[in-house]
């Protein structure tokens, strides 16, 4: 019988605070608890809190300046969508990576994002379009850099914009809903050097089959790059997975 391995207490983290603008959609004052978290759920999705690491209550009470109370609440909430695991008498751990999660997030964006886009290329105005080419421009110094967080940041904001074009408040929020639950994995489909300008090509298309009206054909590119995603993450993150599971035995 294998010995019970103990906590493997990491470094405390600072924990941000939420965007002026986060979440999007959500237009009416928050409580302590929910605030709590929607920082701890942003900082597990971002990685700041990795998979498999202990949370001390304490230093986020004492960060957040506010009681255990309201952050064990925020726990609660957190494993009940999965992110958390609470172990009865032992504490509170971040969720291990998953293959099914990862596939089961993107099958829900390939269909919420590219009904998304189909409503964008049928409401959307040569202004729209304008500024949606300004965000994208933007892109191109991000791309050649080859910085990886910014480039992701800012193709989110502009495939956002987008978005944000043809949907309501509360799709919208659905929509980066779903974008920040795939952080923990999107991340595995860059590790190789061409990645992020295969993903600038990938955009630029996007955008040229929006200003062209052609509804079916951005549907397909969006759906097209989130397929992308799946196909290129999913081997690295098997690999990574094991690599955990041989660690542990």
């Amino acid at each position: 019988m294998k010995p019970r391995r103990g906590r493997q207490w990491g470094e405390s983290v600072k924990i941000p605070p939420l965007p002026l603008d986060y979440p999007i959609g959500l237009d009416r004052p928050i409580s302590t608890t929910e605030r709590t978290f929607l920082v701890l759920r942003r900082a597990i999705l971002t990685g700041l809190l990795p998979p498999n690491s202990w949370l001390r209550l304490d230093d986020i009470s004492e960060q957040l300046e506010i009681s255990r109370t309201p952050v064990r609440e925020a726990c609660r909430l957190l494993s009940q969508d999965g992110l958390v695991k609470m172990v009865p008498n032992y504490g509170v751990m971040v969720s291990p990576l998953s293959i099914e999660d990862f596939e089961e997030i993107y099958a829900v964006r390939i269909g919420i994002e590219g009904l998304a886009i189909r409503r964008t290329v049928r409401r959307t105005s040569i202004e729209e379009m304008e500024q949606c080419r300004e965000l994208y421009m933007q892109l191109e110094p991000i791309a050649s850099s080859g910085e990886l967080e910014e480039y992701l940041q800012q193709e989110w904001l502009f495939r956002l914009h987008l978005y944000r074009i043809g949907s309501s408040q509360r799709f919208l929020h659905m929509i980066q809903n779903f974008r920040e639950q795939s952080e923990r994995y999107l991340r595995f489909a860059y590790t190789f050097q061409e990645a992020i300008n295969d993903s600038y090509v990938m955009h630029k298309d996007i955008l040229r089959a929006c200003e062209k009206r052609d509804i079916d054909h951005a549907e397909h590119l969006v759906q097209q790059a989130l397929r992308w995603t799946l196909k290129m993450a999913g081997p690295a993150i098997a690999s990574n997975l094991e690599e955990q599971e041989n660690g542990d035995s």
